[in-house]
Order: structure tokens, then C-alpha cells, then sequence
């Protein structure tokens, strides 16, 4: 189980290194490409959504929303329901591009696991799915990592190592 989450981890920082990429492809800083995936992902929103999102401050996303705004990738709306807020959409150039880069995305994907058998790959499918939800359910749970990280950061001080540390 261990090696499994050394791997997860492993994907998870290649991943991190993509979307660095994907925004250097962009034009855009790593902060934008994350902005750019909410609205993309789950679009319209409102400014305080994605403040939320990205875990950034109200003047940030204001900065942000104007500096993506003016290189043409987002635009903003009068929200139909709330006449004090606005909605954060993509242009038809940004959401072009962003599928494009979800494309290639795919496709590097498809391209690794091409020679898998088949049935490994829709148990691997199942297996990530999972791992996702559970990773979700934490990451919704912001106190129990707070607590949880307090506890295994006081064992480790405490003369205990963490399960990944290397051989001495």
C-alpha cells in the first residue's frame, strides 16, 4: 500500500509540473491556469467562488481576474441573479485553448497505459476514482487535517519517522 501511495504521490507532482507547463504554453503564471481549470471545470462563477477555490484573497483574485481579462482569456458579467455580483466566464479563445491543452492532456495519458491490458486499466480506473474521492473528502475536511498533521508533525518530533523517510 505504501509503494502505491509513493506513486500517487509520484503522479501527483507530475501533474503539478504539466499544469506549470500547460500555463507556460498559455502565457499564463500557474495561479491563472488554476483559475482558468475552475471556470472551465465547473463555469461561470462569481469571484468569491473562486477566491474559495484557490484559496486566495479577495484582492488577489481581483488582480488575477483583471490580468486574465486583459490578455482576453476571461470576461466579466453581470450575475442574471444577484445584480451585485458579477460571473467570471471564459472567452471562446480561452475555452479553446484550454480544450486543446485537455486534449493533449488526454492523449499523453492514453499513450502510457496504450500497451496495458484492458482489464488492468478499468481496475487502475476504479482504484483512481477512489483515491480521488478519498482525497476529496479530506480536502473538504480542512480540520481533520489540521489536527491530523498536528498529531503525526508531534510523533515525528517526538523521536517517531515517517513512513517515506529514507534509510539512514
Amino acid at each position: 500500500m505504501r509503494q502505491l501511495a509513493i506513486q500517487v504521490r509520484a503522479v501527483m507532482v507530475a501533474a503539478d509540473n504539466y499544469r506549470r507547463a500547460m500555463a507556460v504554453a498559455l502565457g499564463v503564471g500557474a495561479t491563472e491556469i488554476s483559475a482558468l481549470g475552475e471556470l472551465r471545470q465547473d463555469g461561470p462563477l462569481t469571484p468569491s467562488e473562486l477566491s474559495r477555490r484557490l484559496g486566495l484573497t479577495s484582492p488577489s483574485v481581483t488582480s488575477l481576474l483583471d490580468r486574465l481579462e486583459s490578455a482576453g482569456l476571461v470576461v466579466r458579467r453581470r450575475h442574471p441573479a444577484d445584480r451585485r455580483s458579477v460571473l467570471v466566464q471564459l472567452t471562446s479563445g480561452a475555452d479553446a485553448a484550454l480544450g486543446a491543452l485537455f486534449e493533449l492532456f488526454s492523449d499523453d495519458v492514453a499513450a502510457a497505459v496504450e500497451s496495458s491490458d484492458p482489464d488492468h486499466v478499468e481496475e487502475l480506473a476504479t482504484t483512481l476514482g477512489r483515491i480521488a474521492e478519498a482525497m476529496s473528502a479530506r480536502a473538504n475536511d480542512r480540520d481533520s487535517i489540521s489536527r491530523e498533521l498536528a498529531e503525526r508533525v508531534a510523533r515525528y518530533r517526538a523521536g517517531g519517522r515517517p513512513p517515506d523517510a529514507p534509510d539512514e
